[in-house]
């Protein structure tokens, strides 16, 4: 799996590229942890347009990450996903909490920034 992050005032964008499961979910969560750390993030974008695949380690991640932003009154948003992720999302009911947005722009749209 191949992570870059980058923001947008005090929204973090992480990019996640190839495939989210056990072997790679303590990456992707290091990464942002150690975001979430420096206290700078209020908003978190992922950006799946590269993401392959997502099973329910991934899943872990992405709940773990939003109930911590949820300390702080932070939202998450994705956009790019590929049909098995969206599937997932989907059926898992994941896109309730984490809205699924059309593009980069429209997520900082939709978060002020």
């Amino acid at each position: 799996m191949k992570i870059a992050k980058e923001y947008h005032g005090n929204v973090l964008v992480v990019a996640a590229a190839g495939e989210l499961d056990h072997h790679t979910a303590g990456a992707l969560k290091g990464c942002i942890q150690e975001e979430l750390a420096k206290g700078r993030v209020r908003n978190l974008v992922l950006d799946f347009t590269g993401l392959s695949f997502m099973d329910s380690s991934g899943l872990g991640v992405l709940l773990g990450r939003y109930k911590e932003l949820g300390k702080w009154q932070g939202r998450m948003l994705v956009f790019g996903l590929q049909p098995p992720v969206e599937k997932l999302f989907m059926m898992t009911g994941l896109n309730k909490l984490i809205p699924i947005q059309g593009d980069l722009s429209a997520c900082l749209t939709a978060l002020g920034a």
